[in-house]
């Protein structure tokens, strides 16, 4: 009976010179606490923000993005003369508010909203914006 050394698949890729890696427009961001949270196909601080808390606003038709925050229970806020409810993403580790959308299902809605200063580009680096007093919108 022969002998099965290795049951592993082997792929690769071949790209043209002139032809772009497409990994290299892949941004990737982590938690406060290091933990590995966002890869999107576009930088977040060239996104447009939210007047309302100044979030990052992903528009889910348009970008390509994966988020490996957990949801938790969905929160009820005030927001001038109405409410607003909002189904919050936290960071596995450290359960850092991280990120919220309007809707129950993950990506159903049009945006996703990044909260402001909550993901770094380098790991164990907090961006400045994080150290900064907050303001009133």
């Amino acid at each position: 009976m022969p002998k099965i050394v290795s049951s592993s698949t082997i792929s690769s890729s071949n790209f043209d010179e002139g032809q772009t890696d497409q990994r290299q427009k892949l941004q990737i961001y982590y938690c406060l606490c290091s933990e590995f949270l966002l890869v999107i196909d576009a930088e977040l601080q060239l996104l447009p923000r939210r007047k309302t808390d100044n979030a990052i606003i992903i528009d889910n038709r348009q970008r390509t993005y994966k988020l490996t925050a957990e949801a938790k229970q969905p929160v009820i806020l005030k927001r001038g003369e109405g409410f607003e409810k909002q189904y919050r993403y936290h960071c596995p580790r450290c359960e850092l508010l991280i990120a919220y959308e309007m809707k129950e299902e993950r990506k159903s809605g049009h945006y996703t909203y990044i909260v402001d200063a909550a993901l770094t580009e380098v790991q164990g680096v907090a961006p400045s914006s994080a150290l900064l007093e907050p303001t009133e919108i």
